[in-house]
């Protein structure tokens, strides 16, 4: 089971947390637990750690499709076999 979260580092505390890849998009914003910071996720953005997070989420999100493309295949396949 792939994890669906992605590691997203604070800029202004340079502490990490997590949030789920599906939600971490261009234009999401979110709150930083720790030091109450929003942080706006924008593809434009200078700060590498939002750009970073973004990348990451959009790897995952890809890879989960992928899971999820392959998931019925190996159904079909596997209930043949009995």
């Amino acid at each position: 089971m792939i994890d669906d979260k992605v590691k997203i580092k604070c800029s202004k505390c340079s502490m990490m947390f997590r949030e789920r890849a599906q939600r971490v998009r261009n234009g999401f914003q979110k709150q930083c637990p720790h030091c109450l910071k929003l942080i706006t996720f924008d593809t434009s953005s200078e700060d590498n750690n939002i750009r970073r997070a973004l990348k990451s989420a959009r790897e995952l999100r890809q890879a989960l499709e992928d899971v999820a493309a392959s998931a019925p295949a190996l159904t079909e396949s596997n209930s043949g076999q009995a």
